[in-house]
């Protein structure tokens, strides 16, 4: 099994949820808007002996016309029509950007056209209420609540392969989902925007731009009471997206 970090980059990112690329060598929190959170957003990339599967998709940004997921895919000899699982945490757009766009003539093209897509329905049902929300992609969601390929979770928890379950936490989002992978002996697991950095587990805060930020800091300190022997997937960290349990401790 090969487990990789997939980078769009890092991003500042203010109260009306854009998110501006940013030069972590230069940026100077003087230069923008109080509140402003830097981040950097990584997909992961799970390859297994007989599936290649995307733990939620980033933003959908491009670099000479093509996405960044795509590039990202490629350095590691990963075409996109070779994904066969995607796996949808929550369903705000830095998350759900790369799943697919609209083209030219009004229609929606998914990125990964081979690929099952993982979503919880009731958090689908949740966002696509959300109408004037921007945190979230309309038409992506739309999209998704149409799309053959894609297999609806109702459960609190289950199994996507024998080695890889998931669970409902909540929190973050009214359904949001992480992942745990359990390999030869080892457990990676993958906390999304409920342990998107290391300081959520240092300042142990219930934040505010949680739908339910005293949930999600409640399972933050169960991983932190059981994680000893795990591998962290940081969906946001700045600097390193897969720690052990003694380097997401350590400031």
């Amino acid at each position: 099994m090969k487990i990789v970090a997939l980078s769009e980059g890092p991003f500042s990112v203010d109260f009306s949820k854009v998110f501006t690329p940013v030069d972590l060598d230069t940026f100077s929190p003087e230069d923008h808007p109080a509140g402003t959170t830097l981040l950097s957003v990584h997909p992961f990339l799970v390859v297994t002996s007989g599936e290649v599967i995307l733990l939620d998709t980033g933003l959908g940004f491009k670099e000479n016309d093509e996405f960044n997921i795509y590039h990202s895919l490629r350095r590691e000899g990963i075409e996109p029509t070779q994904v066969t699982k995607v796996f949808l945490s929550h369903l705000h757009k830095d998350h759900t950007g790369g799943v697919g766009a609209i083209q030219a003539n009004g229609t929606f093209q998914f990125n990964f056209p081979n690929a099952i897509y993982y979503v919880q329905e009731r958090e689908l049902t949740f966002a696509l209420a959300q109408t004037d929300n921007p945190s979230y992609y309309p038409a992506t969601l739309q999209a998704l609540a149409q799309h053959p390929n894609v297999h609806f979770l109702n459960e609190d928890k289950g199994a996507l392969s024998p080695e890889i379950s998931f669970q409902v936490t909540g929190g973050h989002t009214p359904y949001h989902q992480t992942v745990t992978i359990n390999h030869n002996g080892k457990k990676y697991f993958y906390g999304a925007d409920v342990l998107p950095q290391k300081s959520y587990i240092q300042r142990n805060f219930a934040y505010k731009n949680d739908y339910d930020g005293k949930q999600a800091r409640d399972f933050r300190n169960e991983y932190i009471e059981h994680g000893q022997d795990w591998t962290f997937l940081l969906c946001h960290a700045l600097m390193k997206p897969i720690v052990s349990y003694s380097d997401l401790m350590n400031k």
